[in-house]
C-alpha cells in the first residue's frame, strides 16, 4: 500500500489507483489495513505513509510457514520417495498452476490484473529469471540433500539477505538480529562438521539456492516498492515468465521430455495424489512468500523460513529415512534454532 495525496486534476488516475490496492484485499484481507479506510477518508484527509500492522505481519508470517511445511514435504515425497525424475517438470506445473489460479481469481473479478505491456514484462524479467532458478537449486537441493541438512545449510541465505537488503534496499537491522544471524550461521557450521551424509552436489546446488533466494526475496520488495503496480500483477508475470522459461529449459535438455514420459508410476493414484498436491500448493505457496516479503521484508521472510524449518529437521530425523544422526550435527542445529527464535522475538516485538 503506498498513500497519495489527493489532486482533484487526477481524479480518474486516483480511482484506478483505489480498484488495484483493493485486490489483494478480497483475496487475502490479511495483507490491508482494517476496513473502514475507504476512499472517501482519503480524500477528506491524506494518510502518511503507513507500515502494516503487528497482527499483518505475523498472519503473513504464519501463512508463509504452514504453506512451506506443506509443500517442501510433498515436493521431497515425490521427488525422493517416488523418484520423480524431473525437478524442471515439478516446477513447470508449480509456476502453471500460480498463473491459472491468478488468471481464474482475476476473471471472477477477485484479482485486477492490469494489462501485459512491453515496459512490465521488462521490468519483472530480472526478478522471473532470479525466481526461476531459486525454485529449480531448491528442488534439486531436496532430491540430494536430507531435510534436516538441507534446511540447515539454507541458513546461508539470512546473511545474502541482510547483505543485500543493506546495499539496496539501504535496510540496517539492529545489533540483536545481527547477532541472531550470526548464531544461526555458527550453527550451521557446527553441524555442517558433524555430517555423516556428506552430498558434495548437495551442497553446490544449496548454496546456490541460498544466492537465489536472498536475489529473489530483495529484488521482489524493490520491485513491490519501485513500479507501485498491482502486486498481483507482478505475481502473475512472474509466474508466467518463470513456466515459459522452464518450458524452454525442458525442450533443451536432451532425454527430459523422455524420462518424464517414460517414467513408470503414472499410473499409481498415489503418486498422482501427491504430485498434484505439490503443484497446487506451489502456487498458494507463491502468494504466501508474496505477501510475507512485501507486509514485512525479505530478510523477514528468509527467517521465518527458516523457524518453520525447526519442524522440519526435526520431522527429517525420523521420517525423511536419510538423515544419519551425529551429536556434533544435532548440537550444531540445536544452536542455529536458539538464533532462530532470537530473532523472531527481535522482529516481532515491536
Amino acid at each position: 500500500m503506498h498513500s497519495r495525496k489527493h489532486n482533484p486534476h487526477k481524479s480518474k488516475s486516483h480511482t484506478m489507483s483505489a480498484a488495484v490496492d483493493s485486490e489483494t484485499k478480497q483475496l487475502l484481507p490479511l495483507h490491508h489495513e482494517a476496513a473502514g479506510k475507504g476512499a472517501g477518508d482519503a480524500d477528506q484527509q491524506p494518510q502518511p505513509s503507513s507500515t502494516p500492522s503487528r497482527t499483518k505481519k505475523i498472519g503473513a508470517a504464519l501463512f508463509y510457514a504452514a504453506s512451506s511445511l506443506s509443500v517442501i514435504f510433498a515436493n521431497k515425497i515425490v521427488l525422493s520417495t517416488y523418484k520423480f525424475p524431473s525437478v524442471q517438470t515439478l516446477a513447470l506445473l508449480q509456476f502453471t498452476s500460480t498463473t491459472l489460479a491468478l488468471k481464474v481469481a482475476s476473471t471472477l473479478g477477485y484479482v485486477n490484473l492490469l494489462p501485459i505491456s512491453v515496459r512490465g514484462v521488462k521490468s519483472i524479467l530480472p526478478l522471473s529469471a532470479c525466481y526461476l532458478l531459486n525454485i529449480l537449486t531448491g528442488l534439486s537441493a531436496t532430491q540430494n540433500l536430507s531435510l534436516p541438512m538441507m534446511v540447515l545449510l539454507r541458513r546461508a541465505s539470512i546473511l545474502m539477505t541482510m547483505l543485500l537488503e543493506k546495499w539496496m534496499l539501504n535496510s540496517q537491522p539492529s545489533k540483536t538480529v545481527q547477532l541472531s544471524v550470526g548464531l544461526m550461521l555458527g550453527g550451521a557450521l557446527v553441524a555442517a562438521l558433524g555430517d555423516l551424509s556428506f552430498n558434495l552436489v548437495g551442497y553446490v546446488v544449496i548454496f546456490f539456492n541460498d544466492l537465489f533466494t536472498a536475489l529473489n526475496g530483495v529484488i521482489l520488495k524493490r520491485t513491490s516498492e519501485e513500479y507501485k503496480k498491482s502486486k498481483m500483477t507482478v505475481l502473475y508475470l512472474n509466474s508466467l515468465l518463470s513456466a515459459i522459461g522452464v518450458s524452454i529449459i525442458i525442450v533443451m535438455v536432451p532425454g527430459e521430455m523422455k524420462r518424464v514420459q517414460n517414467f513408470t508410476l503414472w499410473s499409481d493414484s498415489s503418486f498422482v495424489v501427491y504430485l498434484a498436491f505439490a503443484s497446487l500448493m506451489g502456487s498458494v505457496l507463491n502468494l504466501a512468500i508474496f505477501l510475507c516479503t512485501s507486509t514485512n521484508s525479505a530478510l523477514t521472510t528468509t527467517v521465518v523460513g527458516c523457524l518453520k524449518n525447526v519442524l522440519t529437521s526435526y520431522i527429517g530425523m525420523f521420517v525423511g529415512g536419510d538423515y544419519i544422526f551425529s551429536w556434533l550435527n544435532f548440537l550444531g542445529i540445536n544452536i542455529s534454532i536458539a538464533g532462530s527464535l532470537i530473532y523472531a522475538q527481535a522482529t516481532f516485538r515491536g
